[in-house]
């Protein structure tokens, strides 16, 4: 089986059970990062996956609860982080070309800018996308244009994690034509689609495209 989409639920923010059940719906693996699986349980579902140093995981259940069809992986290196582990544990399927992330805002703001830092280090071909009930945040590289559709109106900031070079835009109120964006000087803070069909590409770089529900 080939999969393709795969879907990592966090310890941050939890999502809504309906944007858990959506995503989990439309993923080909799922996957619950430590605390991401008081998540699912919430929701009453298992993931295919539970991976971590599993020392926040399971509240007030035991590994004995945990169905013989979850695939169990403890990995108590403490010089990465669970989200690391998880990104390194799907090098094994190959065919993936989309990471949605649920739980990675909110909660810590050190993790939170790890968890970005960690998103734009990965292979530059992966669609990386966190999604919350309040932002959708989409990693934008050389390999992964950005075309935003039906969210004319909404307010929007490009952020570069690493030095962008020549990133335009399309449909936006106040359009970015090969410029660089660096973080230090240079970014593009509350914008807003003034289409229901925008743009955003780079030449090279880490660009997160934050766009406000």
């Amino acid at each position: 089986m080939s999969f393709r989409k795969a879907l990592l639920v966090m310890g941050g923010e939890p999502p809504s059970e309906e944007s858990l059940l959506w995503r989990r719906e439309e993923a080909d693996i799922s996957i619950a990062v430590d605390a991401g699986w008081l998540s699912f349980r919430h929701a009453d579902i298992f993931p295919d996956v539970l991976i971590g140093d599993l020392d926040s995981w399971g509240g007030e259940e035991s590994r004995d609860d945990i169905p013989q069809e979850v695939e169990l992986i403890e990995v108590n290196e403490q010089d990465r982080t669970d989200f690391q582990k998880a990104l390194d544990y799907l090098k094994k399927y190959p065919d993936i070309t989309e990471i949605i992330i649920l739980g990675g805002l909110g909660n810590r703001t050190d993790h939170l800018f790890a968890n970005f830092l960690i998103a734009c280090s990965v292979d530059s071909d992966l669609i990386i996308i966190f999604d919350s009930e309040k932002e959708w945040i989409r990693r934008v590289t050389s390999n992964t244009k950005l075309k935003i559709i039906g969210q004319e109106g909404a307010t929007v900031s490009l952020l570069p994690i690493t030095c962008c070079n020549s990133v335009k835009t399309a449909g936006l109120k106040w359009e970015i034509e090969n410029q660089v964006l660096s973080g230090v000087e240079s970014f593009s803070q509350s914008n807003m689609c003034i289409s229901n069909e925008a743009w955003v590409s780079v030449e090279s770089g880490s660009l997160l495209v934050i766009l406000q529900k």
